[in-house]
């Protein structure tokens, strides 16, 4: 019984000696992180966030980092619809139309062939005015917060990602907020684009009406070098056609080709000297205020 009671008290003791000795190398083992600021803390009102945005993008044409872009261009099939004139808002299709409706995608599909995507990459130290919008220009955004929706930032790990996001806009009034950051043709040069040139053997080309909706520009920001690694934007441009049949197309006459064109553009920054990142992970995210 003795002998029990001591083999009982010397394990009891080994198990605590192992305790102190797995909590003392636990201790040991953690490191604590350390939060590494951000080179230009940002404020939360849309205002202060584009003033930043502004300054960094604008900053590409000067700095010129190595660059890989992607521009796309599509049309989804569900956004195709061919009306008669003065019917562009009837839900349902007209059954005279079906068969122009059907042939839509397809004609669709020639007018994008071999434009639909552009892709390449440009050397660090290049000029690269041709390919950052505004194209030609030496900036590359003159929004100013009325030109806007609201812009938003949100931090995450070493990481700032901005939201430029812009409301409806009509252009049968101004267009100006889009043109300040995005790369438009104007309608004169839109109706003797090779794109129409395609159809005119099917439907030719007479004039349009434009609206946006849903156009954002997206940045992701290295907070602690303040330099730009991706740039994405969005435009999408709900179109109503007017157009006319000709060739086997002919006896339908006049009628409204209805879709919505979609402008991607993706940018991909690499510059030549890189901080440390910061060991913590954090996410904060900020309200947009006007």
């Amino acid at each position: 019984m003795a002998i029990l009671l001591v083999s009982s008290m010397l394990m009891s003791f080994a198990s605590c000696g192992g305790s102190d000795e797995s909590e003392e190398a636990w201790e040991h083992s953690t490191v604590e992180a350390v939060y590494t600021e951000s080179a230009t803390p940002v404020n939360k009102t849309s205002a202060e966030v584009l003033a930043y945005f502004n300054s960094l993008v604008n900053d590409l044409k000067v700095s010129k980092p190595a660059m890989s872009y992607n521009y796309q261009i599509n049309v989804p099939d569900d956004s195709i619809k061919v009306t008669k004139k003065g019917m562009e808002d009837a839900e349902e299709i007209d059954e005279s139309l079906a068969s122009i409706n059907d042939a839509a995608v397809g004609i669709k599909d020639m007018m994008l062939k071999n434009i639909s995507e552009k892709s390449g990459d440009i050397a660090f130290g290049a000029d690269n005015t041709e390919y950052l919008f505004v194209k030609g220009e030496s900036w590359t955004s003159d929004l100013t917060v009325a030109d806007i929706d609201y812009a938003t930032i949100k931090e995450v790990g070493d990481n700032y990602y901005i939201t430029i996001a812009f409301g409806d806009i009509d252009v049968n009034g101004a267009i100006d907020p889009l043109a300040k950051a995005f790369d438009l043709r104007d309608k004169e040069e839109l109706l003797a684009s090779d794109e129409f040139a395609k159809t005119s053997s099917y439907l030719k080309l007479n004039d349009y009406s434009i609206s946006y909706s849903g156009c954002k520009i997206t940045a992701v920001v290295n907070r602690l070098t303040d330099e730009i690694t991706n740039l994405n934007y969005y435009k999408a441009a709900n179109i109503v056609a007017d157009m006319t049949g000709a060739g086997s197309l002919e006896d339908y006459g006049d009628v409204s080709v209805i879709f919505t064109l979609e402008d991607k553009a993706d940018f991909n920054m690499t510059w030549e000297t890189e901080l440390p990142t910061s060991p913590l992970e954090t996410t904060t995210e900020t309200a947009a205020a006007q």
